[in-house]
């Protein structure tokens, strides 16, 4: 018995890349529905490409132990990595094109784009088990990325049969959503995570530490803007 869990728990890294694949797939199923709403069509093949070389990236450092092992120990460089990650993102949705795109999307397919949290976050637990995380990290960060799914439904649930997503109860959960990913990644990432892979000679994996997480927080702050684009158009 024992043998056949450690040989579900060696498929993790496979499982987890595999994933995050199917998580790119999503978003970009959802950037072509939203380049069409615009009229965009275009973009959403720059936006595959964009994303596919990213992710590629992500990938092979996480599957090649030299790269991961140069990325990972090397002073400074994933902390960079990760803030460059989060402004490239923030900044592809910038320009006027994608912000109307976005803003036409319904909130709620908007949110429901975050069940993949409760998805990595099951997998983080699962490495937690496994022996690959530390339960410094993995329980607080996998157990608040399910915690914020949760959230995420109960503010779905909220809403009126024939009216919008309470903007309160949204807005909360947004913030809620966002500090968790501040807390788990650069913090505990810092204080907990590295420090633990250093000493056993593990490198991380940078498919959800430079793809998925910075993706998720460019998110939370579109949608903070789209609220106060929101809020304008109505004072006007």
């Amino acid at each position: 018995m024992s043998e056949s869990f450690g040989s579900a728990f060696a498929l993790l890294p496979g499982l987890i890349s595999a994933t995050v694949v199917f998580f790119a797939l999503d978003l970009w199923r959802r950037a072509v529905a939203a380049s069409h709403l615009s009229g965009g069509h275009g973009r959403s093949i720059l936006v595959g490409a964009v994303l596919a070389a990213w992710l590629g990236l992500a990938l092979l450092a996480t599957h090649t132990p030299v790269l991961g092992r140069a990325v990972a120990s090397t002073p400074g460089v994933l902390p960079a990595l990760l803030l460059l990650t989060i402004i490239a993102a923030v900044l592809a949705g910038w320009p006027s094109a994608c912000r109307r795109a976005f803003d036409r999307i319904p909130l709620e397919s908007v949110m429901d784009f975050f069940y993949w949290r409760a998805v990595f976050g099951a997998l983080i637990i699962a490495a937690y088990a496994a022996g690959r995380l530390p339960a410094g990290f993995a329980v607080s960060a996998g157990l608040g990325d399910i915690a914020v799914t949760m959230l995420m439904i109960l503010v779905l649930a909220l809403r009126p049969a024939a009216g919008e997503i309470p903007r309160g109860a949204f807005l909360l959960w947004n913030v809620i959503g966002l500090i968790d990913l501040v807390i788990a990644v650069p913090v505990l990432g810092a204080l907990v995570l590295r420090p633990w892979a250093a000493e056993r000679g593990l490198t991380g994996h940078f498919g959800l530490q430079l793809f998925a997480v910075p993706l998720f927080i460019a998110i939370h702050l579109h949608l903070f803007a789209r609220l106060w684009r929101e809020r304008g158009s109505l004072a006007r």
